[in-house]
């Protein structure tokens, strides 16, 4: 199960033995944990290629972190888990992480060759703050790897240093558990097609949960069409690993059962498609 790779410790002095229970009660109940962690407190995500990372949690009692950083969610999870399983190509892609929280997939990326990580969120000093030290905690991991850096960017404010600095300087963008805000939607895309790079394998790989509900990340697919991106291929896939048809609406979903489901699309600009491919 995706979450198996995450354990946290809301004290120094915890013991996995908690992780342990508290996951075997979620299992007996059919739950699912759609976050991970305490704010302010670090979590462990093991990874099957690139071994343990840790990861500092933003501390939400501080100004301006009220944006749902203080959390690994599932989406950022699995795309770690993409990246690791060659699902996503890394090596020489230059990636750029939007809303990025904890930054695990960026940590990622450069553990699996990646030429240039930027890493992105809310331009608030605690946020990027954290995200800095989770680089910093990581050191010995990345010590062989490209340096991450990490800008703040508001979606849509493509005046901003970064998009002035960073337009269409990417091959990946990554965008994990963004798109609960669907008065974001129209922002977050706009800053997608700025930083796409013009070449024919450009990618945007939009995962997220749908534990705020299926009506808020649905209309974010139309947008982005009737923006001027493709969607090269769209699927929901749940924590097992068990994948099936996107759909826009399913009824009436059961919130246990719909919590264990993430919608994993990858996106493209039209006009890649009549681009030269580089590779």
């Amino acid at each position: 199960m995706l979450a198996n790779r995450i354990s946290e410790k809301s004290a120094p002095d915890d013991t996995d033995e908690v992780d342990i229970f508290e996951s075997s009660l979620l299992t007996i109940f059919n739950e699912v944990r759609t976050q991970h962690g305490e704010p302010g407190h670090p979590v462990t995500y093991t990874s099957p290629k690139f071994g343990k990372l840790t990861l500092q949690l933003a501390d939400i009692s501080k100004e301006q972190t009220r944006l749902f950083s203080h959390h690994l969610w599932n989406a950022g999870v699995e795309v770690a888990a993409m990246i690791e399983n060659g699902e996503i190509e890394m090596k020489r892609q230059s990636v750029i992480e939007l809303g990025a929280g904890a930054a695990l997939p960026s940590l990622i990326s450069a553990l699996a060759g990646a030429e240039t990580v930027v890493i992105t969120d809310y331009p608030a000093l605690e946020i990027l703050a954290n995200i800095t030290a989770n680089i910093n905690l990581n050191a010995d991991r990345l010590a062989t790897s490209t340096s991450p850096k990490v800008y703040g960017h508001t979606w849509g404010a493509l005046s901003e240093p970064v998009a002035q600095r960073f337009q269409h300087a990417f091959t990946r963008i990554i965008a994990a558990d963004t798109l609960w805000m669907d008065w974001e939607h129209e922002n977050l895309i706009a800053s997608i097609i700025h930083f796409l790079a013009d070449v024919a394998d450009a990618r945007a790989v939009v995962v997220a949960g749908l534990h705020t509900g299926r009506r808020k990340v649905a209309n974010f697919w139309d947008l982005a069409v009737k923006d001027g991106l493709e969607i090269e291929s769209i699927k929901e896939r749940n924590v097992e690993g068990v994948e099936r048809e996107y759909l826009p609406d399913r009824g009436v979903e059961d919130s246990s059962e719909r919590n264990r489901w993430l919608i994993i699309g990858i996106l493209k600009t039209k006009k890649s498609n009549s681009l030269p491919n580089p590779l």
